[in-house]
């Protein structure tokens, strides 16, 4: 029997880039893909909605009042959270218990070796994916094609001494999260957070690690794309909450972009803040060998998949089943992943005390 591999994904963004979602994801190996779209009615939202609605892979859920019955969680984080967890059980509900459910953004692509997959023990109920976050540089002709891993402790001193990095830990390295996102077991009695995968009691399910799934996460990983996540955020209403390193640069930027200076004002001062806080030094970086360079959108061999591993009629059927019904947190929500004392829960892009700017290029 084969392991199907779905991905679940609360969405509200362009054309271009939730394609790059669709079709970075089947190329790494997800069989489907289930994408709710957040803000279905905003403007450019109907071209997305389009675009999902024809692919042959991919169930699209109009998330907006209507799917909530007048009852939509106010904070992001928590309709994401749900909006996964309802889909584990619609999936477990059509007999695909034995398969996995992933759990990413919109700004995610996966890469997920499936024979290693395969080989996965029955027992298993869940998988860590650690990331791989795009160097954020306005230099990329396209998309991104050197990642940033997690580093040991001496790479880390080695940029940390040679003025490239300001503290030598991982959190400094990685603007984005660094927790690596999560895969449950379909018909496991689990719960699926931003990151990770949850008991009952919202005790974490360490999951299985391995170098042959990991997650690559395109954050803030240009000037444009930089400006477009702070803005759109801004614009959003509630505040995300941020670890303890980003919370001075995120109160920056939100005072900075609600500030209502004209528009080519705006566009200057965020240019500047992306210069001096947010880009990377590239060339320095594949200096010191301490990237990985890969195209996360070439198909991995075997990918996309062959079909018919996910009913994609049945499974819409399903969720449609859901529009308007409760969805009580209680029930289909166990908190965010548990973060260190101090630090916030959820992530959110955008810069972080790290890398030293101005250095190199």
């Amino acid at each position: 029997m084969s392991t199907p591999l779905v991905a679940a994904s609360t969405v509200k963004d362009s054309l271009e880039h939730v394609r790059r979602y669709v079709e970075g994801n089947l190329a790494g190996g997800v069989d489907h893909l289930v994408v709710f779209l957040d803000a279905p009615s905003e403007e450019g939202q109907g071209e997305v909605l389009t675009y999902l609605e024809q692919h042959p892979r991919v169930t699209a859920v109009r998330a907006g009042g209507a799917w909530w019955g007048g009852d939509r969680p106010r904070e992001l984080n928590v309709r994401q959270c749900i909006n996964a967890n309802v889909t584990r059980r619609v999936l477990d509900g059509l007999g695909l218990g034995h398969g996995w459910l992933l759990h990413i953004d919109g700004d995610e692509v996966v890469r997920v070796d499936r024979g290693a997959l395969g080989a996965v023990p029955a027992d298993a109920t869940a998988l860590r994916l650690a990331v791989r976050e795009a160097v954020s540089s306005s230099g990329w002709e396209g998309q991104p094609t050197a990642f940033k891993r997690e580093l040991d402790d001496d790479d880390l001193a080695l940029l940390h001494g040679l003025g490239l990095l300001a503290e030598p830990s991982n959190q400094s390295w990685i603007r984005g999260h660094v927790m690596g996102k999560s895969a449950v077991r379909i018909g496991a009695e689990r719960w699926l957070t931003l990151h990770k995968v949850a008991h009952d009691d919202r005790s974490q399910d360490p999951g299985l690690e391995d170098e042959a799934w990991v997650v690559h996460h395109y954050e803030s990983y240009s000037l444009e794309d930089f400006c477009r996540k702070w803005t759109a955020m801004v614009a959003s209403g509630p505040r995300a909450a941020y670890r303890a390193e980003r919370r001075q640069t995120a109160r920056t930027l939100r005072q900075l972009i609600s500030r209502d200076l004209e528009p080519d004002a705006l566009q200057r001062q965020l240019e500047r803040f992306y210069r001096l806080q947010v880009e990377e030094p590239l060339a320095d970086l594949r200096d010191l060998q301490v990237l990985d360079e890969v195209d996360p959108l070439q198909p991995l061999p075997g990918c996309p998949t062959a079909p018919g591993a996910v009913p994609a009629d049945d499974l819409a059927r399903a969720l449609e089943e859901w529009r308007g019904r409760p969805k009580p947190e209680a029930e289909l929500y166990r908190g965010t992943s548990p973060v260190p004392a101090g630090a916030a829960a959820g992530e959110g892009p955008g810069p972080r005390k790290g890398l030293l700017r101005g250095r190199g290029r």
